[in-house]
């Protein structure tokens, strides 16, 4: 028989569902030899022996070859043992995975693994059997899990995973537009899976976007790591494989390479993947590892190794800060932040936290990827982080090492000077030595002392905030505000519940006409806004109105200076003209000096950007609120008659509001004051107090008949206040 013509016939036979269609196409295609005829049609009968007969079925046509060269052992259709081969999926260092189909006991699809066409050396099936032994130990839920292991008919190794339908994280994360909360967000869950890997005795040794996937399951975005296919085992249990890999291999892809890896010796430890973790993060934060791709384009191995060990890591902000005003657009888009603010949200924390991950001595690394997690965390709860830039003793000793000999010479002569001191003087410094170490011990026993505190004491805060937002719920507001009334501003957690929570108590404080205590939690709400949700929206600055509006009414002196002053920080880079608009006038309720009023300066210039008919957001009453703010900034810099312009041009506009239309009568009456037109701002200030008088006899409501909120008509009173200051009392 000859076997490749009858593997093909019986393969394409295979296509005919029809017993009499396949009994023709047979007879045509055996030109009349019966005893193919009847061996074809006796292997179609026993399909199952046939099969391990021909080892796999190939695939018919054009894709056969072309898969059996990419290193399956059969073509799309064929059969390894329950499974049958649907498409390719891609390849990795030694093996080619499939999407296939389980026929039994059970049918679902997974992802199969089988070794390389002319790969099959024994080192490489060692590092294969290694691979499925590895992910056999694996129990995490973003680890991809192990179905079943096998070997061909040729004796070729396969394992079977669970198929995960997802993509790889860096594509994710650009598609989705996710900020960097939620990037850092998933990035720990991956930590976690390299974690639990790394406790089971496991290193992945391949850490990249690649082999990180991320789906959207049950409303929840979950990552799976895959791909431990030249994974080194740290402890025992792995039997002969524990080191598969031969020293002096370059295995792994360079871009997240550590350059212990890259030498290719044994000595590999969980560090190893810290690195690749860095340089990961670094780029779902930048769009590129630190050390770029294009670096090790047209490289040899040992060009590769070189420059793993001595390329320049530069800091990811300081990186972006290069990169032309195209790209840097482009990276700030996929993550929803605007491109002048993404250099500087990374300055810092961020970058210190890469900047450690991927630092080239081991020793200096995270130790564990869980700590790099932890690190991670203490940035998204605002807590400080453990990694730090290097230390002067540090930098002195790279110093010292660039410049060996100099140094050395410098040693010889110093040593020559200090050993004629006598052994007195050694004696003096190690006692000195020993003080200074027990005054260093007393001081960190008594930082560890504070530290526990702080965290019982945080920790009773959310529990706190959790208590009352519980009681909120069941619509107990009174015990849910004596729960938080013990809590100091400075123990509010910084977090949008707490935000929430806050927010909803101090309402009610204002219904049962409670003004200290809502000041009181409207200031510490206000603290929470300006230290959560750090994008650039309107939400956020809308609820500091509340807030400085009541601080500045009822609070205690001091506070309202505070809370302007971390409000226009942190909306102080912003580029939404709603924001800006909101901003001023929370934090010019009250008069500023010339310092703060620089520092708002750049929401001035966002508002009559927007007031200059590019902006989209031109509805009447948008346009005659940003005027007002205006009016109302000009004012406090002495510009009257640019204040008296902006106000005018707001009070012509369309469906003015009645609060909107006596703060610019305010404006303006103020103006007549300081130019010394008296009787005309004293006929304006009483039409404004007889106006606020009539809203002041009916009961306190949060949201007024007419759909505004209270603040409107506070802010009102706040300057209609100070214009009867300047009048010299209440006017008539």
């Amino acid at each position: 028989m000859t076997a490749p013509i009858d593997k093909l016939l019986f393969t394409a036979a295979l296509n005919f569902g029809e017993v009499a269609e396949r009994r023709a196409f047979l007879e045509f295609a055996c030109h009349g030899d019966e005893a193919r005829l009847r061996r074809l049609e006796e292997l179609l009968e026993i399909r199952r022996d046939a099969e391990n007969f021909f080892e796999l079925q190939p695939e018919v046509g054009k894709g056969a070859a072309s898969a059996d060269e990419e290193g399956g052992e059969g073509g799309l259709g064929a059969r390894i043992g329950p499974y049958r081969l649907i498409d390719r999926l891609g390849s990795g260092g030694c093996g080619v995975v499939y999407l296939a189909e389980q026929l039994e006991p059970v049918k679902r699809k997974v992802a199969l693994k089988i070794i390389r066409l002319g790969m099959d050396t024994e080192n490489v099936i060692s590092r294969f059997n290694l691979e499925r032994e590895a992910l056999a130990l694996m129990d995490h839920p973003n680890i991809a899990r192990v179905l079943d292991a096998g070997a061909t008919a040729s004796g070729r190794p396969y394992f079977v995973m669970e198929l995960v339908d997802g993509e790889k994280i860096t594509d994710f994360c650009a598609r989705h537009r996710l900020g960097l909360r939620p990037r850092l967000e998933l990035f720990a869950l991956v930590c976690e899976a390299i974690q639990h890997a790394h406790q089971k005795g496991v290193i992945h040794r391949d850490i990249k976007p690649s082999n990180v996937l991320v789906r959207e399951h049950d409303g929840r975005v979950e990552p799976k790591v895959i791909d431990f296919g030249i994974a080194k085992a740290t402890a025992g249990g792995l039997g002969e494989y524990e080191t598969a890999t031969k020293a002096g291999q370059l295995i792994g892809t360079p871009a997240y390479m550590s350059p212990e890896q890259a030498e290719g010796g044994v000595d590999i430890d969980t560090r190893s993947d810290i690195y690749s973790l860095g340089a990961l993060l670094c780029e779902l934060l930048t769009g590129s590892p630190p050390l770029r791709f294009e670096n090790f384009n047209d490289r040899g191995v040992e060009e590769i190794r070189s420059f793993l060990r001595e390329g320049k890591t530069g800091v990811p902000s300081a990186g972006l800060r290069d990169l032309s005003p195209e790209e840097l657009r482009q990276i700030a888009d996929e993550r929803a932040v605007d491109p002048q603010r993404l250099p500087s949200l990374l300055a810092g924390d961020l970058d210190w936290i890469v900047m450690k991950a991927v630092e080239r001595e081991r020793q200096r690394r995270y130790e564990t990827a869980n700590g790099l997690a932890m690190d991670v965390q203490r940035y998204l709860r605002e807590e400080p982080v453990l990694a730090r830039p290097p230390s002067r003793g540090y930098l002195l000793t790279k110093l010292v090492r660039r410049n060996r000999v100099t140094f050395a010479a410098a040693g010889i002569a110093l040593f020559g000077l200090l050993s004629g001191l006598g052994v007195s003087t050694w004696l003096f410094f190690e006692e000195r030595e020993a003080r200074h170490e027990q005054a260093r011990l007393r001081v960190l026993a008594e930082q560890a002392t504070a530290n526990e505190v702080r965290l019982r004491e945080d920790a009773k805060a959310v529990d706190l905030v959790a208590k009352a937002a519980v009681l909120l719920k069941y619509q107990d507001a009174e015990q849910a505000d004596r729960l938080l009334d013990g809590l100091p501003t400075e123990r509010v957690p910084r977090s949008l519940e707490a935000a929430n929570t806050f927010m909803m108590v101090a309402n009610w404080n204002l219904s049962q006409e409670r003004w200290k205590t809502a000041a009181k939690r409207f200031d510490s709400l206000g603290h929470v806004l300006t230290s959560v949700d750090m994008t650039d929206s309107e939400h956020i600055s809308f609820d500091c109105l509340s807030a400085m509006t009541a601080v500045s009414e009822w609070g205690e002196p001091g506070q309202f200076d505070e809370l302007r002053s971390l409000t226009i920080s942190r909306f102080a880079n912003s580029a939404n003209p709603i924001v800006a608009e909101q901003v001023i006038k929370a934090t010019l309720l009250q008069p500023a000096d010339p310092e703060t009023l620089e520092k708002v300066m750049p929401l001035v210039t966002v508002l009559e950007t927007s007031l200059g008919g590019d902006h989209p957001e031109q509805r009447p009453h948008m346009v005659a609120w940003r005027q007002f703010s205006l009016a109302l900034m000009a004012y406090r810099q002495g510009r009257l008659e640019a204040a008296a312009d902006w106000a005018s041009r707001s009070l012509a506009e369309a469906s003015n509001s009645a609060p909107r239309t006596v703060s610019n009568q305010l404006i303006l009456a103020m103006i007549d004051l300081k130019q010394g037109r008296s009787g005309a701002a004293r006929t304006s200030l009483a039409a404004s107090r007889k106006e606020v008088d009539e809203w002041m006899e009916g009961p306190f409501q949060v949201v007024n008949s007419d759909g505004t909120l209270w603040y409107n008509q506070g802010a009102v009173l706040i300057l209609l206040r100070e214009a009867e200051k300047m009048l010299g009392g209440k006017s008539d």
